[in-house]
Order: C-alpha cells, then structure tokens, then sequence
C-alpha cells in the first residue's frame, strides 16, 4: 500500500436491501447496514495536501443515506463512517453512484454502481490486496524454513512472479488512459528510477487532461525532482521537533545505517509493517542500524494528534528513539522535500548519507541489511 488512494484494500459482497428513491438533488446514495439510525457518514475530497469533508448524511431506520452534495469536478474522494471506516473513489462532474456496505467494516464489504473509475480503482486495490496476502504467507513459509535453500529459490521465484504480475496490471493501465487518476495511483507504485518513461508518459498526459488540478501539480514536482530520489543519491537532509520538543535531524545519525521511515498512526498499512520495522532494528541495531520514524500525524480530523501518535509509538513498540514530527500531515515540509505521494514510505540511507535502498519491508528490508552489516 504505497499512495494516497492506496490506503483502503478492499474486497466484494453483495446486499439486497430496500433502498429509499433518492432525490433530484442527490448525488452519492446508498446502503450501509449495521449501522444504528441517526449515525453519520461523511463524503471527503481528497488533495495531496488536505482532506476537505464536503457533506455528511444520516443512516435512516433501513440503512439508507443520501448526500446533496454535487460533485463539482474530476477527484479523489472518500466515502467515510470514520477515519478507520472509510472507502477510496475517482468520482467525476455529474456522476451520481450508488454504493451499498456493511458499516462494521466498508473497506471490505462494499459494492459500488453508477462510477466506472470508481469501480476500476476497487480492481486496483484488489489486485493490489491478492499480492500483499501472497508475498505475506510466502514470507511466513520462509520464516519457517530458513535452512531449506531449495524451498528459498522457489519462494524467492513465486513472489518475483507475483510482483512481474502486478507491474504489468500497472503498465496495462498506463498504456490504456495515461491522463487518469487511476494510471496516477498506478505509477505512484512503480520505482520511478527504473520505469522514468512511464512517470514522464504519465506526467505529460495529465498536463493535457487535468493541467489545473493539484494532482497534476504535485505529481508533476515529483517528476522535475525524482533524481533527488535515486539510489546512491544524497538523502536531503532535514531537521524536526522530537516527542520532547527537540530538534533533531536525519545528518545528526551520520555513521549509521538509518531506515528514514514516514508513517502515521491513522495509517493501518503502516502500523502493520512496523512489527518488521522492529524486528530489524532488534537484529541489527547493535551493529549499527538505526530508524528515524517520522510521522504525517495531524490530520485536520485528529482531535489530539500528538496524542495518538505517541500513543501508537508505545503500542506499536518501536523502541528507538529517533521519533519526530510536525503535527501538520501532508503539510509537513518533508512530503515536498521528499516527493511523498502516500504512505508507508522509506529510504535505507548508508553510513555517509547516501540512499541505498527505497520502500524496502519486510524480508527485502532484512536482506539488504544483512549485505550492509554482513
């Protein structure tokens, strides 16, 4: 789970509920069981900088819901119970979709109807979710069985498999509609130092099709400045107020082997790689490896960010002490200096500040680390 329209993973199931006519001044309608009456649900436009709630709408005695709110241009918005609820969508002027869902948990229940690209990034996702579960059981078959090598080379083969799978569903998309948002979220998964044609193809197309949007904006900085990115490059430096109010920055931890790690405590993808996180610090911190984990909490709908993000340090267990943020979000000065599109998002940088490793997790985390120390 890499960007912005990323963070839902998503997976299909039909309802067969009785549906109130929506109204002439209706837009997004639907169904949301499980829900109590009176409870509200909420419709979002998403940036790559801000979430700005356009709507909300109250859950009737049968489960119905209807927003007024018309939707004014081509976007990312979000359909959303709360911020740990919510679905991902590409709606565009004048669409007026139906979308049903079991409110204890709409990532993986909902059904949609009347948006084509919303349907499509729904396949984007599941696609995306199919290849998380499978390297996921492969990398705990190999936790089980590191002393078989054959059975190594034949995981090794099955998720190498999986990932040329998955790129070539990213390419398909490109190739089709390069000026879309959801060939957008399709790139944005891609290393931009090996596909830096399919970046420009994109970042061309979407200057015809969407020139004023800040999709194209920032993704178009993120192209004039994907060079500061690349592996053997610098890392940009950069300094931050701690948990303690001090000032600390990324050149500070110079001769060590830094995970430079952004993450969030709203972000479920994440919280559930920092178990791996922590699992390599264990195994390598004594030899030099450290992680500064710099954290996009302050959301405009965090009512005690600060909060939660400590919070989250302490249950997560991540016991280094390089923890810094903002509080800002996606206004924080890291995500320019950066180019950062969505989170999870790191960079391994070696003992002299060099980038030697990007969006590196898990078992790929660990092996570049035992080449480093071993």
């Amino acid at each position: 789970m890499k960007k912005i329209v990323l963070l839902s993973i998503l997976s299909i199931i039909l309802f067969s509920c009785g549906e109130k006519k929506p109204t002439e001044n209706s837009s997004v309608t639907g169904n949301i069981t499980n829900l109590a009456e009176g409870s509200k649900v909420y419709l979002d436009y998403l940036t790559p900088a801000k979430i700005f709630t356009k709507d909300s709408a109250t859950i009737d005695d049968e489960g119905n819901y209807s927003f007024n709110y018309q939707i004014e241009s081509l976007g990312y918005y979000r359909l959303r119970i709360n911020n740990q609820n919510f679905i991902n969508l590409i709606l565009t002027t004048g669409e007026k979709p139906t979308i049903n869902g079991d409110g204890n948990d709409l990532m993986d229940t909902y059904t949609i109807e009347g948006s084509p690209q919303s349907s499509q990034l729904k396949e984007f996702n599941l696609a995306i979710k199919a290849d998380f579960m499978l390297q996921d059981s492969l990398n705990k078959v190999y936790q089980a069985n590191k002393n078989d090598p054959q059975l190594f080379v034949e995981i090794q083969k099955a998720s190498i498999m999986s990932e040329n799978r998955l790129k070539v569903y990213y390419m398909n998309l490109i190739d089709k509609n390069p000026g879309s948002l959801i060939s957008l979220a399709a790139v944005q998964q891609l290393d931009p130092k090996v596909y830096a044609e399919e970046f420009k193809k994109v970042d061309e197309a979407l200057a015809e099709t969407m020139p004023e949007t800040p999709y194209y904006r920032v993704f178009h900085q993120k192209v004039e400045s994907m060079k500061e990115l690349f592996v053997g490059d610098m890392a940009p430096d950069f300094s931050m107020p701690d948990m303690y109010g001090n000032t600390l920055s990324l050149s500070s931890l110079r001769g060590k082997v830094v995970l430079v790690d952004f993450w969030a405590s709203w972000c479920k993808p994440c919280r559930a790689e920092n178990p791996n996180v922590v699992k390599a610090y264990n195994e390598y911190h004594q030899k030099g490896f450290d992680v500064l984990s710099v954290s996009l909490d302050g959301m405009p709908q965090q009512q005690n960010p600060k909060k939660a993000w400590l919070n989250a340090i302490q249950k997560d267990g991540l016991a280094w002490e390089n923890h810094v943020s903002e509080l800002k979000g996606w206004e924080s000065s890291v995500v320019g200096l950066y180019g950062i599109e969505a989170i999870p998002f790191t960079l391994l940088v070696d003992k002299d500040g060099k980038i030697v490793g990007k969006n590196l997790r898990g078992q790929d985390l660990e092996k570049k680390l035992a080449q480093l120390f071993e």
